[in-house]
Parts: structure tokens; C-alpha cells; sequence
């Protein structure tokens, strides 16, 4: 058999001990041995035939030819088939008449055809005892097909026949039924090469030693007369099916039926102990033993092909999974529901400065530092009473001293049969880079803020802040159901440009920095907000104040101001001097909070007119409703 000239259909093998199939290349050669194996085979049965007094124990042709065109190429199936019609007419033309040969031709080629389209198309015998396909063949092949062809037989030889054609197409069932069921799986072992890959080096000692066991036992079993041992030559079958791949299981079931059907032909074995009424009776027993070894061959064989595919599965999804573990950038964990560690991909290494292997059986929660500790816990136990996902942030202290931040993403491994978390799995990423730029991004935008409501000169809150902060506090005061007040201090350092005409304008900074910092030192509420509203004047907010309050805070900072003594030889006083002005209002009694401020500039600006170096408080309804003298 040659190399095949196209590779099957059929969705590829998963696991990598599947044989690919090595199919006849030339039609030519295709058609002669489909020709030449048919007559042989067809000729062989009716040997059987004679021998069992003209009872067919099995038919092998059709099978034969079956398992030829399953695995031939597309093109050469049907010239495989016309090969073996060929082969199949003429080997009945001996001894049989011209109309006899062409009823057992037709109803053979009714068979194979019946068969074939319910048969899939294969590479290995592995894929037709898959449970889908096995079933599908079984259902059409072995009874379907059989069942047919051979009420077309008896209905086309009925002359033919003596007695009722019942038994006749009885037993044309079951010896082409047991054909088609293990000669096919045999036929297609041969034909796609598979048998000569049983003596391959690495499995040769194995097989050969297992076949060689099924024909010492049954042919210790079938050589006596004395010991009716027939069923113990199914031991070694089941042994085979269990420890032997698909194509060695088919060549074993072959030598034991080749072994019980000689020694049964010619007169031996424990069938001849029970006294069978006739060969027809014997030749059934035998057929009910050989379907007996195939009926415990095949489901043990099919399950250990699936098993073996399923367990190929695994294993290649275990080392996919292990090349993208550790090949990622990422940490991968196994994690039991306990939080303990089972797997730890080689990424540790690099990340935590761990070894992996050191890991394992570790208390995941315990590898973190201990304020983030509960937190990844409680995130394990969630996961393991129903939750579906989890992501956690938490610090890892590394042997050299170094804070990394690791994100976890925590999912769990749910059981198909109980529907339960049976494990988790654990992904983690070091975001320690992340978290140090987001923090520096925080200081920015701090900064950027500070910018923003700061005076860069005297760090005071500037006027945008101070007229921010008035209409939040006007607002939240006019929406109260209480009676508070708000003030507001104007405050004006006297004769600045005069000061600044006198020393310098660096002098008139250190002067501008001084008197903020008195002004912030004398408002000592920390909801008292000082802000530089605009060149050498300040402003300050004394939220729930009264006017007399707000005029004991003034006068507070003009003293502090006044005692400071900074020289100020351009003033008619000879120091550094502040006026203010003074206002406040209750916002529920209505105004807004730009009357208030209008209400403390007119003060400032009489204490000024009045002679500079004093507070003035706004007189009653100048800010407004609520006003107080």
C-alpha cells in the first residue's frame, strides 16, 4: 500500500500517537488489488462454506473491499468498488451458474454501498471506534446493510433454496453482520498501514508480546476436546483491549477468530464437547463466541481511543498552558480554595526575587505585608462561596527592601459535574510603575491646584478661591434653616506705593509676605479663610460670625500688624500700618454674597478717608437685610 494521494477529511486527531492513513496512489494498481483481494477472499468464504456443509460462518469479501474504499482516496473509491465487483462475480462464477454468481454479486455490491454510506471516511481505526461514528456505523452498517442485501438474495435465489428462507436469511445476516463488525476495523488496519506500524521500535516488545498471549491462550483453549474452557479465551482479548491501541486490538481479534474457526472447521475444540444436533448449531455457537470477544473488545477499546484522545487533550492543553505561563509577563497561580498555592509560574522569579518552587504549599495571603493581608483573604472566601471575579491591590515587601504593588485578578475553577468552585486562579501584574506615576499625576494635580487657588507671592488663597469659597458658604447658609452669618474683612496695607517708592520693589514683597503671614497667624479657625485679594489688599471669610465678632477678629490683626514696628519712613506714622473694613450678613435674610463684599470694601475705604490705621465696621443695611452695626 502506498502513501496517500489526499489526507482525510475528517477533523484531525488531538492526540500524537493517531496513524496517518497511507492510501493507494494508482487507480490502476487500486482497481487490481481490489480485484485480486475480493476473489481471494470471496473464494476463502466459500472454502468455510464447504467445510461447515454449506453454512457460512463469516464473510470475509465485503468487508474486505469495505475497508479498501473507507480509506482510499476520493477519486479512487468507486474504481476500488468496480475492482471488487470484478473480483467478487467471478470468484461465484466457479462452480455456481451465471444467474446464481450475478444475485450474489448484486446483493454484495448492495451491501457494500449500504455500508459505505453510513461508514465515515478514516485514517486510523481509531476515529471509526469513536462513540458518534461507532454507533452511526453499527445502526447502517452491521444491520442496516446486511438486512438488506440479504433479503435481496434470498428473494433473487428463492428457487434456489430448500426450506424456508427465513434461516437463510438468518444466517446470511449474522455471518455478513459479524464481517462487516470485525473485518472492517481489520480491513482498514491493513490497508492504511497501521498493522505494520504495530513492529515500530518503541511499542514492538508490547504488542507482539500481548499477541503473541491471545494465540497461546486460545489456541491452548481450542487444541483439546476434553475441557469446555471456550470462554476463557476472552481473558487475553480483554487484556489486549486494555493495553493495546485500536489497530492492535483489531490484528489480535483477527488471529483469535483465524485460530477458532480452524480448529472448529476441522473437527477440534470445546465446541465439539456439547453434542450440537448439527454443524449449523455449532457454527452459531461459534458466532455467538466471536461475537461475545468483539463485544467486549470494541466498547473497551473505544473507550481507552477516547480516553487516550481526551487524556492527548489534557496534555496539550496543560503544556499550551504552561508555554503561555511561562512565557507571560504576568505571574500565574494555582490557588486552592484555602488560599494555598499549587503552582507558580517561573515570572516570580524575576518579579518578587522568589523562587517558585519555594512557593509552593505557601499561604498566598501570608506573602503580602500585613495591612493588605485581610483583604486578599476575604477576596479568596468570596471567591470560594459563589463570586465569579475579583481584583486586588495589595504591597509585596521583596527580599532587598523594595514596596511592590501587585494587581491580582482572582477567578475561580469551577467543577463541571457539581457546578462548584473546586480552585482558583490567580493573575499577577506588578503595577508598581503605574502606582508611582498615578501618585506623581496626584502631586501634580495637587500642585497644579495649589496653583490654580494659591498666590504664588504670599501662599494665601487667592481671589478666585476666596469668591468660591464665599458663594459655597452664602449658599449653604441661605439653604440652612438656622440664622448664621457670614463676614467678611477688607484688609489695605496704608501707603504701600509709597513704601515700595521708599525701599524697593523687593522690600515691598517682604512686606506683602510679612503682613500675609500676621493676617493668616490672627484668623486661628481653621474654617477662617485669608486670601490676597489683589495687590497690597487682603480679604478674610469668618464663616457663623456676627459683625462684632468679625470686628474683634479685625482689630486682632490691625495690632498684630501695628506691633510688628516695620519702618515705613513715607507714612505720616512711621510704620507699616493696615485699615480694614468690616461686614456681615445673614444670608437667609437675602442679599448675595458680592453686596457683602461691596458692603466691606466701603468700610475699608472710611477707615481709610477717616485716617488710615483703623477698623470700620459697615453701618446697619449696608450690606443688605440682616446687617448689624
Amino acid at each position: 500500500m502506498g502513501k496517500p494521494s489526499e489526507k482525510p477529511t475528517e477533523e484531525p486527531q488531538a492526540f500524537p500517537e493517531t496513524v496517518h492513513p497511507q492510501r493507494v496512489t494508482s487507480t490502476e494498481w487500486s482497481v487490481m488489488l481490489a480485484f485480486a483481494v475480493t476473489m481471494l477472499t470471496c473464494m476463502l468464504s466459500g472454502t468455510l462454506k464447504s467445510m461447515a456443509d454449506e453454512v457460512t460462518a463469516i464473510w470475509l469479501a465485503n468487508a474486505v473491499l469495505l475497508g479498501q474504499m473507507m480509506v482510499a482516496a476520493p477519486r479512487q473509491r468507486y474504481w476500488v468498488l468496480a475492482g471488487g465487483i470484478a473480483g467478487n462475480m467471478l470468484a461465484n462464477l466457479f462452480g455456481e451458474s451465471l444467474m446464481v454468481a450475478l444475485s450474489y454479486t448484486l446483493a454484495d455490491t448492495l451491501e457494500v454501498l449500504i455500508a459505505f454510506s453510513f461508514a465515515p471516511r478514516i485514517g486510523s481505526v481509531a476515529e471509526l471506534l469513536r462513540p458518534k461514528a461507532l454507533l452511526k456505523f453499527m445502526a447502517g452498517g452491521v444491520v442496516l446493510a446486511p438486512l438488506l442485501s440479504g433479503l435481496l438474495a434470498t428473494t433473487l435465489l428463492r428457487s434456489q433454496l430448500s426450506g424456508h428462507l427465513l434461516p437463510s436469511l438468518a444466517n446470511w445476516f449474522v455471518a455478513h453482520a459479524l464481517s462487516l463488525v470485525l473485518f472492517t476495523p481489520a480491513a482498514v488496519v491493513f490497508w492504511n498501514g497501521e498493522a505494520a506500524d504495530l513492529l515500530r521500535a518503541d511499542r514492538r516488545l508490547k504488542t507482539v508480546g500481548l499477541l503473541l498471549l491471545v494465540c497461546a491462550v486460545t489456541t491452548g483453549v481450542f487444541v483439546q476436546n476434553r475441557f469446555p474452557l471456550l470462554y476463557w479465551a476472552l481473558l487475553p482479548i480483554v487484556l489486549l483491549a486494555f493495553h493495546a491501541d485500536a489497530a492492535g486490538v483489531m490484528v489480535g481479534l483477527l488471529l483469535c477468530l483465524a485460530i477458532t474457526v480452524s480448529f472448529t472447521m476441522r473437527g477440534i475444540g470445546p465446541l465439539w464437547i456439547f453434542p450440537y444436533p448439527n454443524m449449523e448449531a455449532r457454527i452459531f455457537s461459534l458466532q455467538l463466541f466471536l461475537l461475545a470477544a468483539l463485544g467486549i473488545a470494541l466498547p473497551i477499546s473505544a473507550t481507552q481511543v477516547s480516553r487516550g484522545r481526551l487524556v492527548g487533550l489534557l496534555r496539550e492543553g496543560e503544556r499550551r498552558y504552561r508555554i503561555l505561563a511561562e512565557n507571560a509577563t504576568d505571574i500565574v497561580m494555582s490557588v486552592t480554595l484555602e488560599g494555598r498555592l499549587t503552582y507558580v509560574s517561573p515570572r516570580a522569579q524575576t518579579v518578587m526575587r522568589r523562587n517558585p518552587d519555594e512557593l509552593i504549599g505557601a499561604y498566598f495571603p501570608d506573602l503580602v505585608i500585613a495591612d493588605d493581608r485581610d483583604a486578599l483573604a476575604t477576596a479568596i472566601e468570596n471567591l470560594a462561596i459563589g463570586a465569579s471575579e475579583i481584583s486586588q491591590v495589595s504591597r509585596f515587601r521583596r527580599s532587598d527592601g523594595q514596596i511592590l504593588w501587585l494587581e491580582t485578578y482572582l477567578r475561580p475553577v469551577i467543577d463541571p459535574f457539581s457546578g462548584q468552585p473546586e480552585a482558583l486562579t490567580a493573575t499577577t501584574r506588578d503595577i508598581t510603575a503605574r502606582k508611582t506615576a498615578e501618585q506623581r499625576l496626584a502631586d501634580e494635580r495637587l500642585e497644579l491646584q495649589g496653583l490654580a487657588y494659591r498666590d504664588g507671592l504670599t501662599s494665601l488663597f487667592n481671589r478666585r478661591h476666596f469668591d468660591l469659597e464665599l458663594e459655597n458658604q452664602w449658599q449653604h447658609l441661605a439653604e440652612d434653616e438656622g440664622s448664621g452669618f457670614t463676614a467678611v474683612v477688607m484688609i489695605d496695607i496704608d501707603a504701600y506705593k509709597s513704601y515700595n517708592d521708599q525701599y524697593g520693589h523687593q522690600r515691598g514683597d517682604d512686606c506683602l509676605r510679612t503682613i500675609a503671614q500676621t493676617i493668616a497667624l490672627s484668623a486661628k479657625r481653621p474654617t477662617d479663610i485669608v486670601a490676597r485679594y489683589g495687590g497690597e489688599e487682603f480679604a478674610l471669610i469668618l464663616k457663623d460670625t456676627d459683625l462684632q465678632g468679625a470686628r474683634v477678629v479685625a482689630e486682632r490683626i490691625r495690632r498684630a500688624v501695628e506691633e510688628l514696628q516695620v519702618p515705613h519712613l513715607a507714612s505720616h506714622i512711621g510704620i507699616v500700618t493696615v485699615s480694614l473694613g468690616v461686614a456681615a450678613q445673614q444670608p437667609r435674610q437675602g442679599g448675595d454674597p458680592a453686596g457683602l463684599v461691596a458692603a466691606a470694601d466701603r468700610a475699608l475705604y472710611e477707615a481709610k478717608r477717616r485716617g488710615r490705621n483703623q477698623t470700620f465696621v459697615a453701618e446697619e443695611g449696608d450690606a443688605g437685610p440682616g446687617s448689624r452695626v
